[in-house]
């Protein structure tokens, strides 16, 4: 487990039949799994083999869990508790086997490791301190572990049946004064059965105002053609792209939407596009979400798009399955015949790209139902994607996995980048951060400027003069007032040379040679503002990969203690995206970026809220905010000044927070780069029970 300080709640064994060793469930655990299904952390002890289990109940019937689940030596496995379930039946475990599970509330989780946790030679007090910390650390583990394993996914297939029955099909609106909607599809691969399913879903649509134009090969089946019936069918020669074109050619509709043969949209799918243009006439992109279908056409979850997002486009092509664009825009750029399977792709992206953030709407709300579509590219289409970016951005393009990198280079000559390193003492800590910074990093570039906070220790001192002696282009400026972070950074922004700064905490600790260049080639696109890093924890799990505004009020970062190669929500965490915000732990901003939106709030922000105001000032000010995964650096976070909050700190963060809410509405912001159909109080992008925010069409702005 990621923190071996705390062993398990061991169960007691008890009677079972032919099936194995039994170990009985504690009465907390069946009667919360009698309100509903309960997931549970299981760990085992005394094998070397994966052991198979069951839950039964009190007459021995057994109920599986699911999908041959087994327990692996050594590895916490989620499980999910059954109603009426009253013990757990291990097969085959050997004699002295030993099987516990983690109580994953707070309270319950601090309670047991201070009774149990390995904290030898400490006092109460110390003890009791020492316990709050190993149980914070090891319940985010347990809450990512979670939300990761297979048995939380086939609860929340079950969640989203629920929330589908209630808020998908809903919009009983017909748009007015809107264009009509052609969409267009090339059913020469297609099946009779999917184009016959996709015929009914828009035979069953709210708004009529639509046309469905349907492009065949002359050597079409009769079966094909009969599919289409209720189409305008058009027959056309050549591959895919050649029969998307004829299809777009012959659109008489006012806007035009690319759908895949096999795509079963939502009742009110042409309602909710016509609604998005209605409402918006200056709108030229709009999109919505989607929701995956087993091979049988059942739903199994929804997939909710964030609003309008430039780098998660060129990596993962998230809106091509249900966008529209005005068919004179289409015309006008028209399909790449060298596009192939990737034409449509390379037509939203060459069209976004000409159009500014506010005329790209996402409607939040599923609009198409999609069979066989994982995140990120098809393999038949990948390479001829990799292309249309690599065309329009002028750039080498890297393939990693379903998605996409653009290598973009970094500015010639090199822009200087200050690094400012805010510090007290802890000489031991400072010197991990800089020593790394000064031998791992590849990008030369770079000043530092620690401001020294009222350090009194020789040993930070000395170090002082042992960085000036590595790296000559290093200043300490000195600072005597009390602790206030945003006044600290300011201070060392003010003694800084460099067309970039990058605000970096005394307690990361560099790991990739390439973390800078890729910061600051990102930061040198037209646009950009501000760039965050990955940061990990000592144990290798996730610490940040972004900021989610209005997370649970406030604002927090998704995924944390998470794999370091978790994927995320839609494989997110894999790629470069814009984010609303991103820690200053590790961020880098353009020095006329920073000079545009002032620096950072040391009034009102004196200890907390400061990076997410910042980055939010940004966005207001159309500046982008960045994340990406290929900037990895070791946060150890906290230990530069403690993670212990006396009564005042509380009070203080608390009026802080407050002061955030009264400027940016944090308990009721949606961040755009999140969604109203995401619950607001997971760190993991769990299905909301119900819609948290507007579902109108919006853009990325805050």
């Amino acid at each position: 487990m990621h923190d071996t300080e705390i062993p398990p709640l061991w169960l007691k064994c008890a009677p079972a039949g032919s099936g194995g060793t039994g170990f009985a469930l504690p009465a907390v655990l069946r009667l919360r799994a009698r309100r509903g299904t309960l997931a549970i952390v299981l760990a085992g002890e005394g094998a070397d083999a994966p052991l198979p289990f069951t839950f039964a109940t009190a007459t021995g019937a057994a109920q599986g869990v699911g999908d041959g689940e087994t327990l692996l030596p050594g590895v916490p496995t989620v499980a999910l508790v059954p109603a009426g379930a009253t013990r757990i039946q291990v097969a085959g475990a050997p004699a002295g086997f030993r099987l516990g599970y983690y109580p994953v509330h707070k309270v319950a989780l601090k309670l047991h490791a201070f009774a149990n946790g390995r904290f030898e030679g400490l006092g109460l007090p110390r003890r009791w301190k020492a316990a709050g910390t190993a149980a914070r650390t090891l319940r985010g583990a347990l809450h990512a572990l979670v939300s990761a394993a297979p048995a939380r996914r086939r609860a929340e297939a079950a969640r989203y049946r629920a929330f589908r029955a209630r808020f998908v099909g809903d919009f009983a609106e017909v748009p007015g004064a809107a264009p009509r909607l052609s969409l267009l599809t090339d059913g020469g691969s297609a099946s009779a059965a999917d184009l016959s399913a996709c015929a009914a879903a828009l035979a069953a649509q709210t708004d009529r105002n639509f046309e469905w134009v349907v492009a065949l090969p002359p050597s079409a089946p009769p079966a094909l053609m009969q599919a289409a019936a209720g189409a305008r069918v058009v027959t056309a020669e050549g591959a895919p792209a050649q029969r998307r074109a004829a299809a777009l050619t012959a659109a008489e509709g006012g806007l035009v939407l690319f759908l895949d043969a096999a795509a079963q949209p939502t009742r009110d799918a042409v309602a909710l596009i016509r609604d998005a243009f209605a409402q918006h006439p200056d709108c030229a992109l709009a999109y919505a979400d989607e929701e995956r279908l087993d091979d049988d056409g059942a739903p199994l979850h929804g997939v909710y798009h964030p609003a309008f997002n430039r780098h998660l486009l060129e990596s993962s092509g998230y809106l091509r399955h249900f966008a529209a664009l005005p068919r004179a825009d289409a015309l006008r750029l028209g399909l790449n015949p060298a596009a192939g399977p990737a034409a449509v792709f390379d037509l939203l992206l060459r069209h976004a790209s000409a159009l500014p953030d506010a005329r790209i709407r996402h409607v939040p709300r599923v609009a198409v139902g999609l069979k066989d579509h994982p995140p990120g590219f098809a393999p038949e289409e990948i390479e001829a994607a990799a292309a249309a970016l690599a065309r329009l951005r002028g750039v080498e393009v890297d393939i990693i996995g379903r998605h996409l990198r653009p290598l973009y280079p970094t500015p010639a000559p090199a822009p200087l980048v200050s690094i400012v390193v805010p510090t007290r003492d802890r000489a031991a800590l400072l010197a991990v951060a800089l020593r790394s910074l000064i031998a791992r990093t590849a990008y030369r570039a770079f000043e530092i400027i620690v401001v020294d906070n009222g350090s009194v220790e020789p040993a930070t001192f000395a170090l002082f003069e042992e960085i000036k002696a590595l790296w000559p282009a290093t200043r300490v400026v000195r600072d005597d007032g009390d602790f206030n972070f945003p006044r600290i950074c300011n201070l060392g922004v003010d003694a800084a040379r460099g067309e970039m700064i990058l605000l970096l905490n005394n307690d990361v600790e560099v790991i990739d040679a390439g973390w800078l260049d890729e910061m600051v080639a990102l930061a040198s696109l037209p646009g950009a503002g501000i760039v965050g890093a990955k940061l990990l924890f000592p144990d290798r799990t996730i610490q940040h990969a972004g900021v989610i505004a209005g997370l649970f009020r406030y604002a927090d970062h998704w995924f944390a203690h998470s794999a370091a190669d978790a994927p995320g929500y839609e494989d997110r965490l894999k790629v470069r995206q814009n984010l609303s915000a991103v820690t200053a732990a590790c961020l880098l901003i353009r020095r006329d970026v920073w000079n545009a939106i002032g620096p950072l709030d040391a009034e009102r922000f004196a200890e907390d809220c400061n990076d997410i105001d910042l980055c939010l000032r940004a966005r207001r000010a159309s500046f982008g905010v960045v994340w990406t995964p290929f900037a990895t650096l070791l946060h150890y976070e906290s230990a530069s000044r403690g993670r212990k909050r006396s009564r005042e700190h509380r009070a203080r963060l608390k009026a802080q927070r407050a002061r955030m809410e009264a400027i940016w509405h944090t308990s009721t912001l949606v961040d755009p780069h999140y969604s109203p159909n995401l619950d607001r109080k997971s760190l993991f992008a769990a299905q909301a029970e119900a819609p948290q925010g507007p579902r109108t069409p919006r853009t990325g702005g805050v």
